[in-house]
C-alpha cells in the first residue's frame, strides 16, 4: 500500500509541475510577449518561446519547457529530448552576445539576473519599434 501511495504522489507532483509550466506559459504571453529581440540573434520561433519562459521564471525543468512548447499539442510534441537540442542551439546563438544559460543540478536550466538585465537591455519593446 506504501508504495501505491508513492507512485499516487509521484503522478501527482508530475500533474503540478505541468499545469505550473502551463501556468508559466500563459504568464509569460502576457507580460514578456511585448519583448523583442534583435534580429542578429537569428532566434527561431521556438527558441524565442524558450528565452521568454527563461526570463520569467528562475529555474525551468526540460519538462517544464516542453509542456510549455507544447501544451496545445494533442499528441504532446517530441520527446523531452528534443527541449536539450533546442537548449544547445540556442546557447550557441546567444553565446555570441555574451549571453549563458546555466544548468542548476537537480532543478533545471536558468538564467542569471544579469543574463536577464542583459538580454532585456539588448531587446526593445513592440512599442518601441512601431514608435522608431
Amino acid at each position: 500500500m506504501n508504495s501505491a501511495h508513492n507512485r499516487e504522489l509521484n503522478r501527482l507532483r508530475e500533474q503540478l509541475e505541468m499545469k505550473e509550466a502551463q501556468i508559466a506559459a500563459l504568464q509569460t504571453l502576457v507580460s514578456d510577449r511585448k519583448i523583442q529581440f534583435p534580429h542578429d540573434w537569428e532566434l527561431t520561433r521556438i527558441q524565442v518561446q524558450i528565452l521568454r519562459l527563461l526570463l520569467k521564471r528562475n529555474v525551468a525543468t526540460p519538462e517544464q519547457i516542453h509542456a510549455f512548447l507544447y501544451a496545445d499539442r494533442e499528441d504532446g510534441g517530441p520527446d523531452v529530448g528534443n527541449v536539450r537540442v533546442h537548449i544547445c542551439l540556442l546557447r550557441k546563438k546567444l553565446k555570441r552576445h555574451n549571453v549563458v544559460i546555466s544548468w542548476v543540478a537537480g532543478e533545471g536550466y536558468s538564467l542569471s539576473y544579469e543574463m536577464k538585465d542583459l538580454i532585456r537591455k539588448s531587446s526593445v519593446s513592440v512599442c518601441e519599434t512601431r514608435a522608431a
